[in-house]
């Protein structure tokens, strides 16, 4: 960490709502959370949990640590609230590597061991070992090495959000495609195969959302952070839209590409390392094996929520508030509304979803995601009209990254209620929008295809 660091107070909130039981004492929640690590460019402090956790566990040698709590909600308990309060210092990390100085990593060691294993979405197929060959050529060097993998991953990958089924290194690797975690994946998949120890590392921004880039171990330097899809955004485009937003966020101050290999931005909370975590509960025996915690329950792949015993399904989201605001519940509670809006869509609490929404909206009115979910909110409940104005503000609104998925889904569900009115002309145009923008996620292409050559009908909704 640079001279120029800063220190904030945070607090994490996670609300459960709708909690509805005959019995209130069958009834239990358990939920997991990855809690803000202590890392290169980042030392927390002041860590207060309320309530009193189940268990914490030390996940080695990943470095993180796992947030259990456990509640079994009595009578009449319709909603629960958890937070974790803390002090982080966190500034630029500068790794100035000299290649001449690198070794290959000990093969005995812990890190090599580790971290170039074949797991999960890190997988190692034939097809990446051929790749990763042809990439590193007779290049000896780690450092020389990598750099020619983070230069292919960068010049030949394109950004597009994934859905889960097309999320892993070798799926990504043969579409050419992925968003920040898919970047990272061939990255460090190919590295791995190269014999290079890596691993990922997960963060949230500082002013809401999430990231994740790589990790590379570079005997005798250490861990040396490495963010293709950063370069891969500013090698494309450093005046666009993405490389402004992405700048803002992360107060990044350089527009070369190559900066992102061995240096890293501050305005980031990071929250776990490594992927495919494993928490082992003494106390019942319990196994759960986690893709991915950002940094926890709903935020979790798989969900990092558990609940028993309950009549209803349990609405539950939670936000990180820094600074002044981190105590204050009630505006914890709105910023939350967005993702608490979702799981009430979901769950068909429509008028709580609209709710919802409506202050998420305020809040940010240009968000083309909370506008596409107010459209199928709408659209759920056979009100098209209002639907498609609500698809209409999405097409407009900005989302960022992922804002051709979000155009894409709002143009998809403009023709579906075009469909549902009759008209036929106009919605046909709104599945060929869909098909140019090429976007995949959740066969929108197929679907699209589909609807084209037949209309969408209440069946298909």
């Amino acid at each position: 960490m640079n001279n120029n660091t800063k220190t904030l107070k945070g607090r994490y909130w996670y609300f459960v709502d709708n909690l509805q039981t005959d019995d209130g004492a069958a009834a239990s929640i358990r939920l997991y959370f990855a809690l803000p690590v202590d890392h290169p460019g980042q030392k927390l402090t002041g860590l207060k949990i309320y309530p009193e956790p189940y268990t914490l566990i030390e996940d080695l040698p990943n470095g993180n640590r796992i947030l259990v709590w456990e509640k079994a909600p009595g009578k009449n308990i319709t909603s629960l609230t958890f937070y974790y309060d803390f002090v982080v210092e966190y500034g630029e990390v500068n790794s100035p590597v000299d290649p001449l100085k690198v070794i290959p990593a000990d093969i005995s060691s812990i890190e090599y061991q580790r971290y170039t294993i074949s797991e999960g979405w890190l997988d190692i197929t034939a097809e990446i070992v051929k790749r990763a060959k042809e990439i590193v050529g007779e290049e000896k060097n780690p450092y020389r090495a990598a750099k020619n993998i983070f230069t292919w991953v960068v010049k030949n990958m394109s950004y597009e959000y994934p859905d889960t089924t097309s999320r892993g290194a070798s799926k990504s690797i043969a579409s050419l495609k992925g968003d920040c975690a898919e970047f990272s994946a061939v990255f460090i998949s190919l590295c791995r195969a190269s014999g290079i120890p890596a691993r990922p590392v997960t963060c949230n921004w500082i002013k809401g959302g999430g990231h994740q880039w790589a990790e590379i171990f570079l005997p005798p330097y250490g861990w040396v952070p490495v963010d293709p899809t950063a370069a891969n955004i500013f090698d494309r485009d450093p005046a666009g839209e993405q490389a402004r937003k992405m700048a803002d966020v992360a107060d990044i101050k350089t527009n070369d590409p190559g900066w992102f290999f061995g240096n890293l931005y501050p305005e980031r909370l990071m929250v776990l390392v490594g992927e495919n975590i494993k928490v082992r509960l003494s106390q019942d025996a319990t196994e759960r094996v986690f893709y991915l915690l950002q940094p926890g329950g709903s935020a979790a792949h798989p969900s990092a929520a558990e609940f028993s015993g309950f009549s209803s399904q349990p609405i539950h989201g939670g936000s990180y508030v820094f600074g002044d605001k981190r105590e204050d519940e009630i505006y914890a509670r709105g910023i939350t509304q967005a993702e608490l809006a979702e799981s009430y869509f979901k769950a068909k609490l429509y008028d709580k979803a609209e709710a919802g929404l409506a202050v998420a909206l305020k809040e940010k009115p240009k968000a083309a995601y909370r506008w596409l979910l107010l459209g199928q909110v709408y659209m759920a409940q056979g009100k098209y009209l209002p639907a498609l104005e609500a698809f209409t503000s999405a097409i407009a609104g900005d989302g960022g990254s992922l804002k051709p998925v979000w155009a894409a889904r709002a143009h998809f569900y403009s023709g579906n209620c075009l469909d549902m009115l009759g008209k036929r002309i106009p919605a046909a145009e709104e599945y060929r929008a869909v098909l140019a923008s090429g976007v995949s996620f959740e066969n929108l292409q197929e679907r699209a295809t589909k609807h084209l050559a037949k209309p969408c009908t209440k069946a298909d909704l």
